[in-house]
């Protein structure tokens, strides 16, 4: 028996970001407005409630307790999305009776495992007579999207092969240039987060050295990205205490600033690159490996550019969400914008992704590929 959960959010990305990530195991409905969801609470079986605090003309906590008032829906688990991170806040919402308070940005792992602890936990206060559910078929395609799928794969498969094939003699060359240099392997594959979050083995010509992963966190200080000021210690106003094991205690606002980075990664005169890697970057030839991505669908040619699961995974806020509805690609609207603009700001970043994903068409994606050869030679190494 599918169990069915309700979703009150009326920013349409987060309604298609848990949607998706929750519909592979249940059935979720969405609805925008308190009026709407309150409603089909009345008419239909629901065995969670996940809701929004932070609605543009509503309040969430006045849907959490317009649901706490009727005996009929006690039984009824609520789970509760907020931007806002403080203790006081939680403290506030956990006392109406909610049995969760997930915080934007969060972890997609982390909200399928406190939907999936929830509804065990309240399993056996739920009616068995009351939730039969039957399953709804999904929507059809409308055509315009339907063609738009079709041609897009299309060109897909048919571009990947046929770059592949005239490309292959420059392959040989780029992967005996990578092995005269340095050992280790010719290509690099690292896990990324495409659309709908979903995880793609992302290939390219390795440009770095072997170790280059480790040297992250070690580099954060100069990243291109993180230009925010420094702010001194006595600066920080104090906050609730955070227990942790062992006795030890910091202040929240404490915590949250020594944990604060950009979410994007970027480097100038970059010392993990290597020197042939410095060439075959420069020039985007280390891309090229994402053609086989395309040709085994993890990829499309064009699309938003799939993240690192460490970047990925603070792009959940609303305003964030929505670049992972559209397809990862090799090329797209930021990858050509970037070539005038290197090291634009995370915020444009963002928004020209979301803008793809939102306004996304089969002449967009033919555009962006003619733009993309003058665009591969960047200002940046």
């Amino acid at each position: 028996m599918t169990k069915r959960i309700l979703l009150l959010d009326d920013d349409k990305f987060m309604q298609n970001f848990v949607s998706t990530l929750l519909s592979t195991s249940y059935e979720v409905n969405c609805y925008s407005t308190i009026a709407d969801a309150y409603d089909q609470l009345e008419k239909n079986n629901y065995h969670l409630v996940i809701t929004d605090l932070n609605l543009t003309n509503e309040s969430g906590e006045n849907f959490i307790k317009q649901i706490k008032k009727q005996p009929k829906f006690a039984h009824l688990p609520i789970i509760t999305l907020s931007g806002e991170d403080s203790s006081d806040k939680k403290f506030e919402i956990l006392e109406l009776g909610v049995d969760d308070y997930v915080v934007k940005p969060f972890l997609p792992k982390e909200l399928l495992l406190r939907v999936k602890n929830i509804l065990r936990k309240y399993d056996k206060w739920i009616s068995k007579d009351d939730t039969k559910i039957v399953d709804i078929p999904k929507k059809k395609l409308d055509i315009k999207k339907n063609f738009y799928l079709i041609s897009k794969r299309s060109i897909d498969i048919i571009g990947s092969f046929v770059l592949l094939t005239l490309l292959s003699p420059l392959f040989l060359i780029v992967a005996i240039a990578i092995r005269l240099e340095s050992k280790g392997p010719i290509f690099y594959i690292s896990r990324r987060i495409g659309k709908n979050y979903n995880e793609i083995p992302f290939l390219k010509f390795r440009s770095m050295k072997v170790n280059a992963d480790h040297l992250v966190k070690d580099l954060q200080e100069v990243n291109t990205y993180g230009d925010e000021e420094e702010v001194a210690p006595e600066n920080i106003p104090q906050g609730e205490l955070l227990h942790g094991d062992n006795g030890f205690k910091i202040c929240e606002n404490q915590h949250k600033y020594d944990n604060s980075t950009s979410t994007f990664f970027k480097l100038q005169n970059d010392p993990r690159v290597t020197k042939v890697g410095a060439i075959i970057r420069k020039t985007s030839i280390d891309e090229l490996p994402q053609l086989i991505n395309v040709l085994l669908g993890h990829m499309s040619l064009v699309g938003n550019r799939p993240l690192p699961i460490y970047e990925a995974e603070q792009l959940t806020k609303d305003y964030s969400v929505g670049r992972f509805a559209g397809a990862a690609g090799i090329t797209g609207v930021w990858q050509v914008a970037k070539s005038k603009e290197p090291f634009m700001s995370e915020e444009r970043r963002i928004k020209l992704d979301v803008q793809y994903a939102q306004n996304k068409s089969i002449f967009k994606d033919i555009s962006l590929i003619y733009k993309t050869p003058l665009a591969m030679v960047q200002k940046e190494e």
